[in-house]
């Protein structure tokens, strides 16, 4: 999986991630990422949309940079090891270093207002 993949499926699966629950526990009386606004300790609703928290989701990546002699380099996110046997022989040259980084993103809003 290359940097570009992982970002986006990792953006994609929490935001579907919390319109799923949101939806599971619409019925509880619970809200997960509320519409509105806080002050201190309380919310304050009716904002119609206009009021939206922001999430940073931070992601730190092992990412790996792989060059042969046989094609051009690439960079990859390092996920899994795996191992193998390979009958041709190359010059193989890596180089594994670490990113990190913070995205802002606002959720899907839950209407709090009955």
């Amino acid at each position: 999986m290359d940097l570009k993949e992982f970002i986006t499926e990792t953006l994609v699966q929490i935001t579907n991630g919390v319109v799923n629950a949101q939806e599971l526990i619409k019925d509880t009386g619970a809200y997960i990422n509320p519409e509105g606004r806080h002050s201190g300790e309380n919310l304050q609703t009716g904002y119609d949309g206009q009021f939206r928290h922001i999430q940073k989701v931070k992601i730190s990546v092992a990412v790996s940079v792989i060059e042969n002699s046989e094609n051009k380099a690439g960079i990859s996110v390092l996920s899994v090891i795996s191992a193998g046997f390979s009958s041709k022989i190359s010059d193989i040259n890596s180089v594994t270093n670490r990113i990190e980084f913070e995205i802002p993103i606002s959720v899907p809003i839950m209407n709090v207002i009955k």
